[in-house]
């Protein structure tokens, strides 16, 4: 159960949050793609956070394989020592602020295992 105001987490059993006083729900909605304030990328947005440049390229390939350009911005930490940990390092996925509704409902898709490999021979 979650407190879809401030996003507090209560175990089961508990209807309204004790800090706002609005009614839980089972599932916090999703966030909205995030603005990135870039100037080598201003009409892209964040779809998703990663951790590692394997992760990183694996998103960055389905997207691009869907026709959504995708980039990646992180920190320098994981350019420079080439790890990731606890988020330190991570690795945004930045898409065409147009398109971003597309890519996170593929990424949606694809965590849940909705999408399948279409056989295209003959």
């Amino acid at each position: 159960m979650f407190c879809p105001q401030c996003k507090a987490e209560y175990r089961e059993g508990f209807k309204q949050c004790t800090n706002c006083g609005v009614d839980l729900v089972d599932q916090l909605a999703p966030e909205p793609a995030e603005e990135i304030f870039s100037h080598e990328l201003p009409d892209y947005v964040v779809v998703s956070t990663v951790q590692g440049p394997f992760e990183e390229e694996q998103v960055c390939s389905f997207l691009n394989a869907n026709g959504i350009p995708a980039r990646i911005q992180g920190e320098a930490v994981r350019r420079t020592y080439g790890f990731t940990m606890d988020g330190l390092g991570a690795g945004n996925i930045l898409v065409p602020r147009d398109m971003a509704a597309a890519a996170q409902d593929l990424l949606a898709k694809a965590d849940r295992g909705d999408l399948r490999i279409e056989d295209t021979e003959s």
